[in-house]
């Protein structure tokens, strides 16, 4: 009887997700989530615009959840954001909690301080930037503020012409050159477009400063030491000819501490291969000629991802591949509906697996116009294992659980019945294990609506 007592009392407890509907003043273009009425629980802001306004009406929307956790459905606070508004990000200018909002654009910054009756201008910042001035589709720029010193302020990292510079909201600190590919193109029109490198920041020993890297598809510089005044550049291992695309990311798979690169190289159309090559950094900004592992795939569009599938702490290699065969295009044509095979490589510590652990098959409505497939990775049940939620249909949005013997259950564990097409963003707004979903839907009749789950 005790051994019963006991099995049952370490039974988990079925998890019921609140669902919470928040309506917009107009367009949603993006969402973040940050602890600004410092209440225990994260609060929900949503950058929106009438992109077809003249001029153009941005606003940051803020929601305030309760003791309970539950968020209104309309915004408790709001922000009216000048129309030269290109992006925005939060980071800490003063030293005290809550960090502060910065709407950036290309000639300079607004910052705005958050308190009980809302937010208020605390300061204007001119410098020049490759941020946009305008945007109709505005963001929150991820990785833009750091605290890189460790003095409880945050630097700023700014794209300009020469490379990245690294500032506070009153002091230029260092700019570091690095590989930033603008490219002009004439027509009926002129256009000219950026291609911002990746940033990654990370711990040295015996440095008081964070090191920098700066990815693109090509190089990788590495900043550290002194106001980053060391400086190394490596060009990125392409092995394949007639290379016809080819991406890299960055990430610290065997947790010592240094990234390794991951890099994906694809060519062909209708006889497509893609292949993607894993380098484990032997020691800081050093990396080995020869792969660690290489990754091929032939007659599928092929996409990694990095993350910790079966909770031992470690990273491991999901490949979303979607393939080209017969099949799937009869699928698309005749039931409007696409198949996507997931494939999963466990990382030890020291290689991955030469096969597949895992395979899973996934159907799913095919989105229309500038509609997209929501889907996510995250763990909403808590368990340490990583879950998927994606739209299994056009109406409804899915879980599916971590398996142990299959990646991901067979069978849903939570659906929501709901406009499914846009994008998922995973959170954690609240103290517990488990993370939670912010759904929203750019450019779709639904995009002032947005979702929240919270577990």
């Amino acid at each position: 009887m005790a051994y019963l007592l006991f099995v049952i009392c370490f039974v988990p407890a079925e998890v019921n997700p609140k669902l919470f509907t928040l309506e917009a003043t107009a367009h949603v273009w993006d969402v973040s989530a940050a602890e600004l009425s410092v209440s225990g629980h994260k609060d929900i802001l949503l950058l929106v615009n009438n992109e077809q306004a003249f001029p153009s009406c941005k606003e940051l929307l803020v929601y305030c959840p309760d003791e309970k956790g539950d968020y209104p459905g309309t915004p408790t606070r709001s922000l009216s954001l000048p129309e030269e508004t290109g992006a925005l990000f939060l980071a800490e200018v003063n030293g005290q909690h809550p960090p502060e909002l910065v709407a950036v654009h290309g000639s300079g910054a607004s910052i705005y301080q958050y308190g009980q009756s809302g937010f208020s201008r605390l300061d204007t910042v001119t410098f020049q930037s490759l941020f946009p001035s305008g945007s109709r589709e505005p963001c929150f720029v991820p990785k833009a503020a750091q605290d890189l010193t460790g003095d409880g302020v945050d630097e700023w990292l700014v794209p300009v012409a020469e490379g990245i510079q690294i500032r506070t909201a009153g002091n230029v600190i260092t700019t570091l050159a690095c590989d930033i590919v603008s490219e002009i193109q004439s027509g009926e029109s002129l256009y000219i477009t950026h291609r911002l490198p990746d940033i990654h920041s990370f711990s040295l020993e015996h440095q008081p400063t964070k090191a920098l890297a700066f990815l693109s598809d090509e190089f990788a510089d590495f900043y550290w030491g002194s106001s980053w005044k060391e400086h190394k550049r490596i060009r990125l291992p392409m092995k394949l000819d007639e290379k016809w695309d080819a991406s890299a990311l960055m990430k610290d798979l065997t947790g010592d501490g240094f990234p390794d690169l991951v890099i994906t190289q694809t060519r062909g159309t209708a006889q497509m291969y893609a292949e993607t090559q894993v380098y484990l950094a032997t020691e800081a900004f050093t990396f080995p000629e020869v792969p660690d592992a290489v990754f091929s795939e032939k007659g599928a569009v092929s996409s990694p991802v990095v993350l910790d599938v079966n909770g031992d702490g470690k990273q491991d290699l999901v490949f979303i591949r979607i393939p080209f065969g017969v099949k799937n295009l009869v699928n698309f044509f005749v039931r409007n509906k696409i198949s996507i095979r997931a494939e999963v490589y466990l990382f030890d510590g020291k290689r991955f697996s030469p096969k597949a652990d895992y395979h899973t098959n996934l159907t799913m409505d095919a989105p229309e116009g500038r509609a997209r497939v929501a889907h996510s990775f995250g763990d909403f049940n808590g368990d340490g294992r990583m879950d998927v939620v994606y739209g299994s249909s056009k109406n409804s949005l899915s879980i599916y659980p971590g398996d142990q013997d299959r990646f991901l259950a067979a069978r849903s564990w939570k659906s929501f019945e709901m406009p499914a097409f846009g994008t998922v963003r995973c959170y954690k707004l609240n103290e517990n294990e488990a993370d939670d979903i912010i759904f929203f839907r750019p450019g779709t009749a639904e995009a002032t609506r947005v979702d929240v789950i919270v577990f």
